[in-house]
Parts: C-alpha cells; structure tokens; sequence
C-alpha cells in the first residue's frame, strides 16, 4: 500500500503542471468566442486609430494568429515549469512511470525533464505539420480549406489535446531521439530568421530612400536614416565593449588554465566583419541601390548582439555567471527572460515568415482596388480607372436584390478574398520556432539544472556560426548583383 501511494503521489506531482495547462485550455475551449471578440475589439480600435474598420476577414485571420500563439504558450509554460520542477526518478512500476523514466545507458539526472520538454515540442510540431498539410495553397477565403485555419476550434483543440496526451504512454527514447531532429529544426529555424533579416533591412532602407527620392539626399527621411544609422552603430559599440569586459577573466577552470583568449578572439574578429561589411556597402551601392549605411549598420549591430549572446551562454570565462551569487531574487527570473525572449522571436517569426516575399510569393496579401503594380515592384495608383463612371448605370431592380443579399448576409457572414499571409508558412514557422524553444529550454539537447537556460559551449557555437552565416549572406546579398550580372535581382 505505501508503494502504491507514494507511487501515485509521484504520479500526481508530475501532472501537477500539466494539468494545471489543462485546466487553463478548458477555460479557452468555453471563451473562445470572448477570445474573438477580445481580438475584434483590439482591430476594431486599431482601425479607427488608423482612419479604417477592420472587415471580418481580418478579424478572422487575426484571431487565429492569436488562439494558436495562446495554445503554444500553454505548451512552452507547462515544458517550463516541468522541467525545473521534476523529480529525476519515478519509483513506480506502472506504465506511466517506466515510459516517463530514461533508458538505464543514457540516464542522467536531468534526462526525464529533457524528455518530458521535448514530449511538448513533439506533441506541438505535429499539430501544426496536420495544420500545415492541410492548408498549403489556400491563402483564399473562398477555398473552403481556410477554415482548418480559421475554423473548427473544438475539433482543433481536441486534437490538441489528444496529441499531448497520447506521449505519456510513448516511451521517453523515442522523444530523445527526436530531439535531434528538434535541433535540426531550430538550427533551420535561426537560418530562416537571417534571410528575413536582410530582406527587412533592404526593404526598410529601399522604403526611407523613396520618401525623399535618391537625388534629395539632404532630405528629412535621409536624415532620419543617418540617425537610426548611428544609433545602430552606438548599440554595437556598446555590446562589444561588454564582451571585452566581461568575459575577459576565466571563472570556471575546471581543471585546465587555457585562458579566455578564444573568446577575446571571437569578440575581435566580429568587430572586424562589422567594419568589413560597412566598407563593402559603400561600394555596393554603385550596383545595389537597397544598400548602404543604415543597412550594414544594423547587420552590425545584430551581429554583436548574436556574439553577446554567444560569450553569455558559455560559463568559462563569464563575468555575469560568478555574478550569479549577488543576485537575491526569484531564481526563476533570469531564465525567465531567455525564455520569454525566445517565444517573442517565434511569435514574430510566424507574422514575418507568414508575409514574407521568400517564402509567399505575393505573400497572399490583399491587392487594392484601382492600383497596380509599378516597375519598381511598389504600389501605383492608376491613372485612369477600370470603368468610366459615364458608363455605369443604376438598376432599381438590382439595387433592391443587393439590398436583400445583404439581409441575407446578416444571417451568417460570408468571408472572401485573401487572407492576408501565407496560412502554410505561418505554420511552418510556429513549427521552427517552438523547436528553437525547445533547445532553449534543453540547453540543446544538453544535461542542464534549474535556472540554466540556454548555457552550454554548444549553445555558444551555435549562435556564433549563426552570426558569421548571417555575415556571409549579407555579403553575398550585396556582391551576387555584381557577380551574376545576368540575373535579374529586383
């Protein structure tokens, strides 16, 4: 009896957190139409603040946007709280207890909550692969597969609910194995991040230029873009100057002196790529109209955010790690922070993603009446209408139909045109950016302990082969041009 109890105690302490997500998506299953609402209201106000009302369309597609993202923030909250608060073995026999338990040859004391995270990151990957598979090619609300995106939410949720349930009764090897497919994702998922990066800075800089037109270069928005330039190049002045003096002086032997020279090294030869980049953008510009200051400015500042990060996640020669006994707060703060980081970055991957020209073509989004498409790929307006206004002529009989067709509508409102982005790449991307999550939380795929998020050498080569990845295609976005002189770069 007392093995039975202390059994189905340890039982209770595990789906403590997960219940407690459940309990928290029952009471969205009965508000979901207060979550409509709540999202038409903050549209609503949104577009009278911009002089426009919101159509039901984009009350719709903005809805899901928001119910998606609240469903993955039960999942990412209850992996968290998990993992930090599991124990690291399960006494009993029953079928819930040895598939949550690690296989004896790769057992360690933080294997069951790695598992258990990855159970999350599985369960939420395949739910919006289905949604994916069922929703590619229908950016139209006039094809009746919009509403797997849109629509059916008690049977959306209810599958939800069966996908993360059915992995505790999965044996934990098989999660552990997927965890490397997980980080395959992830590492997909910070290459995709840094071709939407530099398709958002040329696009920015190409849009200021236009404001004033290339020839005003003393012009307001010129100014602006020295401004921003600066600031940009303020910021990663700053960043570097932190990691030369904050991850200068080892901290963590571990039995070999080998210095922080290595460290010091990737911090140097960052602020030489930074420099490098701006003095090639000076001469692209000849070529490449996009480039120029205000962009290598930002690529340069996000390159030392990346190797700030980098130098943070190792422990050898980290300042801020020795600084960790000063700190009297919540433990849970400071992973806390990394982590909420981490779901902003995939809640806007899903928006920029979704919209952007790399991977939507025209980005599915809607095309406004009475303008065109001009030769620099802006919007136009037409100078001459579609219709002269001569020609139209009212019919009293067709007014009077219209009119019924609208009391007709307001029985049930009928959705049609475009949803505004690309549905599939909107899920691809929820399926990138939770299994970047993941890794965060599992120090990619590495034993970790409370309050360590994100730690770990590989962590810091990951993000430092990110940051010089994100310098190559910078540099090959400004040269190709010039070297492919027969392709049309537009």
């Amino acid at each position: 009896l007392d093995h039975r109890t202390r059994t189905n105690r340890m039982a209770a302490c595990l789906l403590t957190p997960f219940i407690g997500g459940m309990t928290s998506l029952a009471g969205c299953v009965a508000c979901q139409a207060c979550t409509c609402v709540g999202s038409s209201l903050c549209t609503y106000c949104c577009g009278k603040m911009c002089g426009s009302t919101p159509s039901s369309e984009q009350v719709a597609s903005r809805s899901a946007r928001l119910s998606y993202f609240g469903l993955t923030l039960i999942s990412v909250i209850t992996a968290w709280v998990f993992r930090d608060y599991a124990p690291q073995k399960l006494a009993g026999t029953d079928l819930f207890s040895e598939n949550m338990q690690c296989p004896p040859d790769i057992d360690t004391p933080s294997c069951m909550a790695r598992a258990f995270v990855l159970r999350m990151v599985f369960s939420t990957t395949l739910f919006h692969l289905l949604l994916l598979l069922g929703t590619i090619g229908a950016n139209d609300f006039a094809n009746p597969r919009v509403v797997v995106h849109t629509g059916v939410w008690p049977i959306k949720i209810g599958l939800w609910l069966v996908l993360h349930l059915v992995p505790f009764f999965m044996p934990s090897s098989f999660f552990l194995a997927f965890g490397w497919i997980a980080f395959v994702l992830a590492v997909f998922f910070l290459l995709v991040q840094t071709i939407i990066f530099i398709e958002w800075v040329f696009d920015l800089n190409e849009a200021i230029i236009n404001k004033d037109g290339t020839e005003n270069v003393t012009g307001p928005w010129h100014i602006l873009i020295l401004v921003l330039s600066f600031l940009a190049f303020a910021m990663a002045i700053f960043m570097t100057s932190i990691g030369f003096m904050w991850f200068d002086e080892e901290t963590e032997t571990d039995g070999v002196a080998d210095g922080c020279g290595l460290y010091l090294f990737f911090n140097s030869f960052n602020l030489i790529i930074c420099f490098f980049l701006t003095l090639v953008s000076f001469r692209a510009t000849e070529w490449m109209p996009a480039t120029g200051i205000m962009p290598s400015m930002f690529v340069g500042c996000f390159l030392s955010f990346k190797m700030l990060s980098a130098l943070f996640a190792q422990t050898h020669c980290n300042e801020f790690v020795a600084m960790d006994s000063m700190y009297t707060g919540p433990p849970e703060m400071i992973p806390a922070v990394t982590i909420i980081i981490a779901v902003v970055m995939m809640g806007y991957a899903s928006v920029t993603i979704s919209a952007s020209k790399s991977f939507s073509g025209d980005g599915g989004s809607p095309k406004k009446g009475g303008s065109n498409l001009g030769p620099d790929g802006m919007m136009q307006e037409r100078e001459v209408p579609l219709v002269s206004l001569d020609q139209v002529s009212v019919d009293p009989a067709s007014t009077e139909n219209t009119m019924n067709n609208e009391d007709d509508e307001k029985t049930g409102v009928q959705l049609s045109g475009p949803v505004g982005y690309n549905i599939a790449a909107f899920h691809f991307a929820f399926m990138l950016g939770m299994c970047y999550v993941g890794m965060q939380l599992t120090n990619w795929n590495e034993d970790f302990a409370k309050g360590s998020v994100d730690k770990g050498s590989t962590s810091m080569w990951i993000k430092i082969a990110d940051s010089w990845i994100l310098a190559i295609a910078y540099l090959w976005a400004m040269v190709a041009p010039k070297v492919l002189s027969n392709r049309s770069f537009s």
